[in-house]
Parts: structure tokens; C-alpha cells; sequence
């Protein structure tokens, strides 16, 4: 019978030796797997849902068809799938024969090893063992001889010239791992060869390679065939068992990993960010203990293919980001906790640089393109939310972040602006929160504040009213839907804005469908709005323009018969897989597309994702976008460069001036060349593609629409061209009301003030107490209005934020605090309930306390009025030290900070850029004078300072920290009688003054001081 002795030349010593070994290797292997699933355990849970049978059938799939890995490598994707499958043959083999010698004969007798089950299976068995040496040797080859630039451990983007200690190792671990692999197969063979040479068995040909190896074994002797066959049994055996042991160990390990790396993957990754964990005492990660199980999981599933690394357009563009190495460093860190508890210490700064982090774009090259389902930008926005909850972030970053917070929009626009680009349209359009519309259109910041994505607004506006599409705004009640914030790593601001947009939907009027022009917006309004309420369906605006052309309700007159090439945005494509509606839509209006070499998911990233449009580009690095022009530039000859996204289409528009190919080819949104196509009859004269690129690099929108009368002379002349006469925008008339009484005038007095009586009572002083007036200003804007007696504007015309000078001295009372590691600081404003947004603003700062003086009549209180106020709290107080911003905010007025140093009778210096001081006595202060001249001097404490700005950075406070602050105890101080009354000046009247033009006021000083107090009097009376 067909069959073969599994302990040939073993006496009963040999096997019970060989079976000790190998229950010693499991155990081993299982002692490894424990440690790592301990490991895997100590991780956070995880923050996403998981559907476990889902992702088991996905992972199965995965690795079944190997698609993963033969995606954009497909020697490297061939070589493995050899390994694998042969390897999982064998696998297999072994569990049989475990399952019948083992298990099945010694218990119940059974046997089938044997016959033509034993011919079958020894010819799959050969066939697999071929499979895995081809597979092994081709690896080795490709390693040995032309290896791949991904494969380089060297870290090229940070001039490393060789390698560091840990990529040695790594080096080390890949050739034992294939070497080991080869020989445990080569050895297998050489066993089956030395068999057939001794025993010349009848089924020859069911095992090919021992067959042939026979015969080459055939001619030695058989006493050195004997001893030969029994020293490589044990080779072979204690080999394989080796192996088995190091599984959970080394590289290996990764068949396990990557399997449950796969099966436990989010499908919606880095397309819904986790939300952050409610009532975590720390947001992000810092540590270890801080990732999720899946995250740790990921580190061990890494396969060092490179495959990301070779992706990153970071990387390319010669930031200090490899999604390999940012991935192998944490694998090297968590490694330390196998069989112990997580490092405490600080990840980032210590294993990840802070730059690291800040140059990702969060544009899933490196997710869409990993094998084995790790997911690279999840972890490096989470790393992020701990640098911004820490205030380790860029300066510009920090004020943008600013910005929304205060004004909804990343560019520190008025909310009440964010509509303006519909004022150059022939028709008005809907405002949905009045009157209800089919679409909603979500415009998103670049393209209602940009100049250049405002042309493209329009004429979206335009084809969309042309084929009859009912649609409507939020006008300035829409703000960022945040997806670039949340990138960023402010996850507080971005749930803030996520509620605010939603609850404004909600109060909308009836709307079907959402439309935008941003993918970065339709990311977020698609796949991470649901989780905080229920949104329309929402398209992107070229499958909107798709069906316009496909259903007939847009019609080509003028084919454009145009060579164009288009880039894929990283939200609308790889992220959200709309590859099909651009490529439609440009094929209808008569386009010939020349695709690039990076297309669809493997499409190249502008470079401003993940919040980096509003960070710097670091010196010495290359523009991602100008990567892009290049490779387009590579095409040959074509006519446009097509963007659907306006962060794209600021990008490539920059990149091709500074690349050199003003010449060769123009930059346009697909909807500019659909107007051209439909022939859309109003379209402005500042809109026109081929004028765009003449107009909006050379001057401004103003300018432009100051010669927009010879433009359109010109354009007359030009027959292609159907012009409409431009429809000015409406004016805006400021002026002060014709009734506004005067105030009666009175005598000039000068009268001794006293700091104000209040009705408060500060808590005990248990320590050293700073005190800082801090003032909620108002940011008003181009467009505001009086009230009806002239002399204010309503409070709905600004936007409120925090006095920069004031936040410069909260900074420098917080480092004196905790340089000094006690002390309590005090903020205190005076204004309404809503000035209360400032004080928490303060408060989430790390001020510890806050309290808030008011009555209804102190709206037009001047600097020495609330110097009174602020000296009444100051009284109760009883501060060791006073900081105060060098401008109140109050019409640039510095008066209220010196105004309370002499109420309060304390030593004071003003425009301070530095402070020495131990905590109690003299208080070293560090002026600048003019000319970069620094001065210093020495007050006897208490005392008052007053803060110039640029003497610190103030730092950034969370929404988070903001929400939090709530918690703080804030006193409200009521004034009433004569302390709410008292002024020591009055607003007569308020006016916009006629625009003239300058002029010189010429003379010695007294002639010119006579002449600024005529025209003094001339504007307000002889009285003045």
C-alpha cells in the first residue's frame, strides 16, 4: 500500500525526544501569542464600530484573491501569492497527517494516509513546495539584485547615509526570514530525494521532485545515504519547529497580524475619523496606552513592503513623513510591552517628531495602497489632536483655527460676506432658510471667499439656473463643515461646526438633495455628518453636472474639441471612489482626456489637504502640487488641466507659475469649460476663463472691475464671445441718521476720579492672585449699519474674539504662574452676557477664575469708565499683580490700562515685551523702544503692566478646553446708579467720512498743530 514511515530510523527515544521538542515549540509559539494579545489588550477599545463576520468575509476575500498585494507590484504580488498558497498546502499537509497519526489512529484506529488519498496528496505537496521555493527565490532575487527604492531603510528624506541600528536589524530579519523558508522546503525535498534513493517506492512519478532527486542521490553509497537521511530528518524537523516558534516573535508574525488587521478594518477609514472618547482626561495620543487595540495590531501587521512609503507625496516632496517608517518607529516603541505593561513614555517628540505629524495631507495614498489594512492617517490625526490639545502647532495654523472659531470661515471673513459672490449674478438666489428649494448647495470657505473659485461659484450658479435646477443657500449662516479642521486634529471645533451646520439645515426651509463644489465638503457631509444627525443625500456638484448633460437639460452647442488632461481630488476619488462623473461629463462637451500616469486611486494630492493649505511649506522642501504640474507637464501637448475641487484649483493655478508653464497649457474648473461648451449666455466679464488667467494673477477684484468698461469694449469686438452688460453690485450707503440730536456741550472740567463702588466680594487669598482685564472686541467688517439714535452699531454687525493685546498678558501671567508652580490668575471683563464667551475663552486658556462687571446702559462706556469698573474688582481683589493688554481694543485706545494703574495709586510700565519676577517684590519689566532699543526697569510690586503684543505667543485654546471652562466659576457683578452712569466722554454721533484724497500738512510744528484744530473745528463746531 502506497504510504511512508513518518519516524523513519527512529528508536522510541527519538520520538519521544522529537515530541518534547515540538509540544516545547508550541508552547513557545502559544507563550508568544499571549504576549502579543496581552499587548493588544492594554490598547484603548475600539473607537469604531466593528461587524466582525463582515470583516472576516472581506479579509477571507482579500487574501483569497491576493488583490491587495498584486495591486501596482505584481512581481511582488505573483512571488508572495506563490509563498502563500504553497505554504498554506503544506500547512495543511502537516495538520493531516497530525489529524490521522496523532489523533484519529491512536483513538479510533482510522486510517486514510495511505492508497491513492497518500499518491494525490504527495504530488500536492510537491507542487506546493515548488510553489514556495519559486516564490522564495524570486524574492530573493528581487532583493539581492535590482532591489525597489522602497525597500531602502535608508531614511533619504532625512539624508540619512546609512542605516540606523533598528532598519540593520529589519535588514537582517527579512533575508533570515526567506532564507529560513527556502531551507525548510529545500530540506523537505532533499528528505523526499534521499528516500527515493533507498527505497525506490512504486508511485515514482506522484512525487516528481523526490523522483528526480533520487536519481541524483542514486549513485552514493547507502551507509552515507542512511546517515545522511537521518541527520537532515532532525534538520528538517527541529527547522520547521524553529519556525513555528519564531511566529509570534519576528517578522512572521505579520501572517497573523495582517489577517486580523484586515478582518478588523474600518471600511469608512480616514473617510470618518473616530470621535474623540467622551470624558477622556487626555484627547489624542501621546502615549502608547492611548491607541486603540487595532492600532497596536496594525504596528505588528506591518510587512515593511514599502508599498506607502513609495505613495507619500509628503515624503516626495521632501517632508520628514514615511508612512513606513512613522508605522515601524511605533512598532519598535509598543514592542517594549510584550508581556508587560505599555511605555508611559511620550510618543511624540521622543519616537514621532512633531514635524512628522504636521506633514501628513491626510490624502490615503498611503491606506488606499497597504496590503494589509493598516491605517496609517487615522493615527497620525489622532497623534495630532494631542499637539493641538498641547499648543504644539504652527503659528498660522493656530489663528486659522482661530478664525473659525470666531468668524465659521477659514479666511477671518465677517459670516455676513460669505454670500457676496452671488451680488455680480444677473438673478438673485435662493436663501433657503426663507424659501424652500430642491438642492441645498453647501458652497464650502475656498469657493464663496476665494476671488479665483468665486469666477467658479458664479458660473456654476449660472449653468445650474440654465438647466432650471431649484436651488438655494445658507447664506451666512452656513459655516466650514470642518473636514479639514477635524484632519488638523481640533476635534472639538470640528463637533462644534458639525452641530451649528446641522441644526441650521434642520431650521432650513424643504430641501431634497445637498450639492457642493468642495470634495473636501462632501467627505465630511457624506460619511461623518450622519454620526451627529440626519443629512439629505448629498452629490458633488460633476455628478450633478453629469446628469444635467445625460438627461438633456444641458445641451452642448460648441463641442470644444479640447486635448485636457484631469486630476482625481483625494476626497472626491480614492476617499469616496467618484472616478466616473468628471470623465462623463468632459467626454460630453467634446473633450479628448489624456489621463496622467497617477489616475484614479492612485492619483497625486495638490498638497492641501489635512489642514496644510494654512501651514507653510518648510524650506527646502518641493510644492506636492508642482510634483503634479510636472507629471502632467510629461503628457506632451494638451490644452487644460482640469481641477473639480476648489482647494485643487488655487493649488495647480500657483503651481503652474512657479513650475514655468504659463505657456504650455491653462488650469480650469470643469465648469468653466461646460459654460463654454453650452455657450452660456451670462456669463460676467470677470468670469471668462481665458481672462481669468490674464486678470486675477495681476491685480485684484477691485481693480478689475474698475476697467471693467474698456474690457468690455473690447470683448465687443471679439465675435466668439457673448457678453451681457455686468450688473454692478449694490452699494452700501454708511451715514449717520439726519435727526440725530446733539448732545449739549459743557465746559471742559478736569475732575478727580475714584475707582468704582461695587457690590462684590472676591474670595480669600490663598497665595500669589494675578489679576487680567481682558475685553471681548468687536471685529466689524465692510458691511454695518447705525442704530437708529446714530450713535452705535448693532451688536449683530460684529464678530466677537478676544482683544489680542489682553490674550498677550493672560500668556505672560500663565507662564509666571506656572514657572513659579503656585498662583491663582483672575481675568475680568466688562460687557454683557455674551462677552461671557470671552472670559471662557480665557478660562480654557488655564485662567482659574472669572469674573464679569455689567448694566444694561454701559454699551458706549469709554476707557476711563471701565478703568473705574476694572479698579472697583481690582479693590476686592487685592492682585499681587496686575497685566493688562498695552491697547484696550477700545478705538486703539491704551487709556484703560495706565487709567487703572493711577486709580489704583500702583508703579506701573506700559508696553512691556518681558516680565522677571520671583512672586513677590521688585518685578523686572523689559521694554522696547523705538528702534528695536530694549529698555529695562524695576517696580516695587504690586504694580500694573501693560503687555505689547509679540512679547510671547498667546496660547490655543480648544473647543474642548472651551467647553470645559464652563466648569469654572465666573462672578457677575451688577452695576447700577451713579457708577453705571458716569462717562468721562460721550459719543455725539457716528459717521463714515467722505473718501478724499491725503494731503500733506506743511509748516513747523505750531503751524501744523493750528491747522489740525482748524480742521478739528471746521468737522465739529467751534465748540470742539
Amino acid at each position: 500500500m502506497e504510504t511512508r514511515a513518518l519516524f523513519w530510523g527512529l528508536e522510541s527515544f527519538g520520538v519521544v525526544a522529537f515530541y518534547l521538542i515540538g509540544f516545547a515549540a508550541i508552547g513557545a509559539f502559544i507563550w508568544g501569542v499571549a504576549r502579543a494579545v496581552g499587548k493588544y489588550r492594554r490598547g484603548r477599545s475600539s473607537p469604531v464600530p466593528l461587524d466582525l463576520k463582515a470583516g472576516f468575509l472581506r479579509m477571507m476575500l482579500d487574501v483569497a484573491s491576493h488583490r491587495t498585494l498584486r495591486r501596482r507590484d505584481r512581481v511582488a504580488g505573483a512571488a508572495h501569492a506563490l509563498v502563500f498558497f504553497g505554504f498554506a498546502l503544506l500547512f495543511l499537509g502537516t495538520a493531516i497527517i497530525t489529524l490521522e497519526y496523532d489523533i484519529l489512529h491512536p483513538l479510533w484506529g482510522v486510517t486514510f494516509w495511505k492508497g491513492m488519498f497518500f499518491k494525490v496528496f504527495s504530488l500536492t505537496v510537491d507542487l506546493a513546495g515548488l510553489a514556495v521555493l519559486a516564490g522564495t527565490a524570486l524574492l530573493m532575487l528581487r532583493r539581492g539584485t535590482y532591489p525597489p527604492e522602497k525597500l531602502d531603510y535608508r531614511r533619504g528624506y532625512q539624508n540619512e547615509a546609512e542605516l540606523r541600528p533598528a532598519a540593520r536589524r529589519w535588514q537582517v530579519e527579512d533575508w533570515v526570514f526567506l532564507c529560513a523558508i527556502f531551507f525548510i522546503i529545500l530540506s523537505g525535498f532533499v528528505q523526499e530525494g534521499l528516500r527515493h534513493a533507498m527505497e525506490s517506492p512504486s508511485w515514482t512519478y506522484w512525487e516528481p521532485v523526490g523522483a528526480f532527486l533520487g536519481k541524483v542521490f542514486a549513485e552514493m553509497d547507502a551507509r552515507d545515504l542512511h546517515w545522511i537521511r537521518a541527520f537532515n530528518w532532525w534538520l528538517h524537523g527541529l527547522a520547521a519547529l524553529a519556525f513555528i516558534v519564531a511566529l509570534p516573535w519576528y517578522k512572521a508574525k505579520h501572517i497573523f497580524a495582517a489577517m486580523g488587521s484586515l478582518a478588523a478594518r474600518d471600511p469608512l477609514a480616514l473617510r470618518r475619523l473616530p470621535r474623540a472618547e467622551a470624558g477622556a482626561e487626555t484627547v489624542g495620543v501621546g502615549k502608547l496606552a492611548d491607541f486603540s487595540w487595532k492600532d497596536l495590531l496594525d504596528f505588528d501587521a506591518c510587512t515593511k513592503c514599502g508599498r506607502c512609503h513609495e505613495a507619500c507625496p509628503a515624503r516626495m516632496a521632501g517632508y520628514p513623513l514615511s508612512p513606513r517608517d512613522f508605522i515601524l518607529d511605533l512598532r519598535l516603541a509598543s514592542d517594549q510591552a510584550q508581556g508587560g505593561a505599555l511605555p508611559e513614555k511620550t510618543l511624540i517628540g521622543e519616537t514621532i517628531a512633531a514635524e512628522t505629524l504636521w506633514s501628513c495631507r491626510t490624502c490615503g495614498a498611503c491606506l488606499e495602497i497597504c496590503p494589509v489594512g493598516v491605517e496609517h492617517p487615522v493615527k497620525i490625526v489622532k497623534m495630532r489632536r494631542q499637539l493641538v490639545e498641547t499648543d504644539r502647532i504652527d503659528p498660522l495654523l493656530k489663528s486659522t483655527l482661530g478664525a473659525i472659531g470666531t468668524s465659521g470661515n477659514s479666511f477671518g471673513e465677517p459670516a455676513k460676506k460669505r454670500a457676496n459672490w452671488t451680488r455680480e449674478l444677473e438673478f438673485t438666489v435662493k436663501d433657503i432658510r426663507r424659501e424652500a428649494a430642491d438642492y441645498l448647495w453647501f458652497v464650502g470657505d475656498q469657493a464663496s471667499f476665494d476671488p479665483r473659485n468665486q469666477q467658479v461659484s458664479r458660473t456654476v450658479a449660472r449653468i445650474f439656473r440654465a438647466a432650471g435646477l431649484d436651488f438655494g443657500l445658507l447664506c451666512e449662516s452656513e459655516k466650514t463643515a470642518g473636514n479639514d479642521v477635524r484632519r488638523v486634529g481640533e476635534e472639538g471645533l470640528f463637533e462644534a461646526l458639525a452641530e451649528h451646520n446641522l441644526a441650521e439645515m434642520q431650521k432650513a426651509k424643504t430641501f431634497r438633495r445637498i450639492v457642493t463644489t468642495d470634495p473636501h465638503t462632501f467627505n465630511t457631509l457624506v460619511n461623518e455628518y450622519p454620526e451627529f444627525g440626519a443629512t439629505a443625500p448629498v452629490a458633488h456638484y460633476t455628478e450633478v453636472l453629469c446628469d444635467l448633460l445625460e438627461s438633456g437639460a444641458l445641451t452642448v452647442k460648441k463641442p470644444l474639441n479640447l486635448k485636457v488632461t484631469f486630476h482625481d481630488p483625494c476626497h472626491l476619488g480614492r476617499l469616496n471612489k467618484r472616478y466616473d462623473a468628471p470623465r462623463r461629463v468632459l467626454e460630453r462637451i467634446g473633450c479628448t482626456l489624456i489621463e496622467m500616469p497617477r489616475n484614479r486611486d492612485n492619483s497625486f494630492c495638490c498638497g492641501a489637504g489635512g489642514g496644510r493649505i494654512w501651514i507653510p511649506e518648510s524650506p527646502g522642501t518641493q510644492k506636492p502640487s508642482e510634483l503634479r504640474i510636472r507629471e502632467a507637464a510629461t503628457l506632451g501637448v494638451f490644452d487644460v488641466f482640469v481641477t473639480c475641487c476648489p482647494k485643487d484649483l488655487t493649488m495647480f493655478e500657483d503651481a503652474r507659475k512657479t513650475a514655468g508653464f504659463e505657456k504650455d497649457f491653462v488650469v480650469a474648473d470643469i465648469a468653466e469649460l461646460v459654460a463654454q461648451a453650452i455657450e452660456l449666455d451670462a456669463i460676467a466679464l470677470a468670469d471668462l476663463p481665458n481672462l481669468t488667467e490674464k486678470l486675477t494673477a495681476a491685480i485684484a477684484e477691485r481693480v478689475a472691475s474698475a476697467v471693467a468698461e474698456r474690457l468690455e469694449a473690447s470683448l465687443a469686438r471679439l465675435p466668439t464671445l457673448a457678453t451681457a452688460p455686468p450688473v454692478p453690485a449694490p452699494a452700501v450707503a454708511l451715514s449717520a441718521p439726519a435727526a440725530a440730536s446733539p448732545l449739549p456741550v459743557t465746559a471742559w472740567a478736569a475732575q478727580p476720579l475714584a475707582p468704582a463702588k461695587l457690590d462684590y466680594s472676591a474670595p480669600a487669598k490663598e497665595g500669589l492672585r494675578l489679576l487680567v482685564p481682558v475685553k471681548q472686541i468687536g471685529k466689524l467688517g465692510d458691511e454695518f449699519s447705525f442704530t437708529a439714535d446714530g450713535r452705535g452699531i448693532p451688536s449683530e454687525d460684529f464678530e466677537y474674539l478676544l482683544n489680542e493685546w489682553d490674550d498677550t498678558a493672560l500668556e505672560q501671567a500663565l507662564q509666571i504662574v506656572e514657572a513659579l508652580g503656585a498662583g491663582e490668575v483672575v481675568v475680568v471683563t466688562v460687557g454683557a452676557e455674551d462677552a461671557e464667551a470671552t472670559l471662557r475663552k480665557a478660562l480654557a486658556k488655564g485662567a482659574h477664575r472669572g469674573v464679569r462687571v455689567w448694566a444694561e446702559g454701559l454699551a458706549d462706556a469709554d476707557p476711563l469708565a471701565v478703568a473705574r469698573l476694572l479698579a472697583g474688582v481690582a479693590l476686592a481683589e487685592q492682585p499681587d499683580l496686575i497685566l493688562a493688554g498695552a491697547q484696550s481694543g477700545d478705538q486703539a485706545n491704551a487709556a484703560t490700562g495706565t487709567a487703572l494703574a493711577q486709580l489704583l495709586n500702583l508703579p506701573h510700565a506700559v508696553l512691556a515685551v518681558g516680565t522677571d519676577w520671583q512672586g513677590a517684590g521688585v518685578i523686572g519689566v523689559t521694554r522696547e523702544l523705538e528702534g528695536g532699543l530694549l529698555h529695562r526697569v524695576e517696580l516695587e510690586t504690586p504694580a500694573l503692566v501693560t503687555l505689547q503684543t509679540g512679547a510671547n505667543t498667546p496660547r490655543y485654546a480648544t473647543m474642548r478646553m472651551i467647553k470645559l471652562a464652563k466648569e469654572k466659576p465666573v462672578a457677575v457683578v451688577a452695576v447700577a446708579g451713579e457708577e453705571a452712569a458716569f462717562r468721562a466722554a460721550s459719543i455725539r454721533r457716528l459717521y463714515v467720512p467722505e473718501a478724499a484724497r491725503a494731503a500733506m500738512l506743511e509748516g513747523g510744528a505750531d503751524e501744523v498743530a493750528a491747522k489740525v484744530m482748524a480742521l478739528i473745528r471746521e468737522k465739529m463746531g467751534e465748540t470742539a
